[in-house]
């Protein structure tokens, strides 16, 4: 998917540990008009832009993937929430 976007926030650029692995990402909160929603970078393209400076005041182009995951809650009752992934942020 390709949307128009506006940067409102920029989380920053984060590694951490997972099964022995060193993995990475970065997230932001996005604008494209009608809602807004959280969006990560995961590994490769966290540490491909670690460095990158965004401009907030200007619309950019982010190209993702959108991931809905069950989860289950501690009353037992299954939800499911929306993860979207970030390919391309220009």
């Amino acid at each position: 998917m390709e949307k128009l976007v506006k940067i409102l926030q920029d989380f920053g650029y984060s590694e951490y540990e997972y099964n022995g692995e060193t993995n990475a990402s970065r997230g932001f909160l996005l604008d494209d008009g009608i809602d807004f929603f959280y969006a990560e970078m995961s590994s490769s393209v966290a540490k491909r832009e670690k460095d990158t400076t965004f401009d907030f005041s200007r619309m950019h182009t982010v190209q993702g993937t959108w991931k809905a995951q069950k989860r289950q809650a501690q009353d037992g009752r299954e939800y499911y929430i929306n993860n979207f992934y970030i390919n391309k942020l220009k």
